[in-house]
Parts: structure tokens; sequence; C-alpha cells
């Protein structure tokens, strides 16, 4: 789940980090609070990742977050939460000013998503792509195949 596009947009991407302040967990920005007198509108991404059937799955959220629900860390701006502890969430906060809005992916302590990207799992998913049971390495230190 890590890095997954949310939104791709003109306007600079809001730097985000998990984080744990005083041992509750936050969303740590790179927002200052002059960073809010512009007439943007913040929205909270939140993706909850889970196993249905054997596949992984995401569901996502969005709500409005207003200037009142931020906390001041270091001079920056965080929101905080006990979700921002859970493994199988991610979040991304996105500014949009009229039809604009930040790129952002995910951020997320999730690993879920890890089981899927063993070398087993990509032979596994290439064996049954279409009959291809072949592959041969481009490169030994790399996880690229060729087929």
């Amino acid at each position: 789940m890590s890095d997954i596009p949310v939104s791709d947009g003109t306007l600079p991407p809001i730097k985000l980090q998990l984080g744990e302040v005083n041992g509750t967990p936050v969303l740590l920005t790179n927002l200052q609070p002059n960073d809010l007198r512009h007439p943007a509108k913040l929205l909270l991404y939140t993706a909850v990742q889970h196993i249905e059937n054997g596949m992984p799955r995401v569901r996502f959220t969005m709500r409005g977050v207003e200037k009142t629900d931020f906390v001041k860390v270091d001079g920056y701006l965080a929101l905080v939460s006990e979700d921002f502890a859970n493994e199988n969430m991610g979040w991304a906060l996105v500014r949009v000013i009229k039809e604009r809005c930040s790129t952002q992916g995910l951020v997320t302590r999730c690993t879920l998503y890890e089981q899927f990207t063993t070398e087993e799992a990509i032979l596994n998913a290439a064996k049954t792509y279409g009959g291809i049971s072949e592959y041969a390495y481009l490169d030994p230190q790399s996880t690229t195949y060729e087929f």
C-alpha cells in the first residue's frame, strides 16, 4: 500500500510521515500554520487493507480536515489519532484549491502487501499468466524477469 497514488495534480505535494509524539500516533506534515491561510481545502483519504477470499482488498474513505484538527509539532502541523498506529491502514492528505489538487501517495505502516511481492509470488503469477512457465533473470541482483 505504501505510495499508492491517491491524487495527481499540479499543486505541490504535502510531505507526510507517520510518527509518534509523547506516545501518541501522529501524521506529521511539512505544513506550517501560515500554509492554512490560503483558501485551500484539505482532504484526508484513509485506506483500510484487508484480505477477502484470499485476495488483498482496499477500502477508501475521505473526510475534510479543518485547521482546528491540527496540532503543532516542532513548528509543523500534525494530525493526532490512534488510527495512525494501525498497520492495516494508510493515509494521504490532499490539498485542493478550486480545480487543482496536490499529488499525493499513501503513507502507511502496512506490510500486508509484501507477501505478494516475494520471488515465489512473482513466479507463481508468471506461471498462471497466459501459460508462461519459462523465465530468465535479466540481472541476477534484480527481481526483474524476462519472459
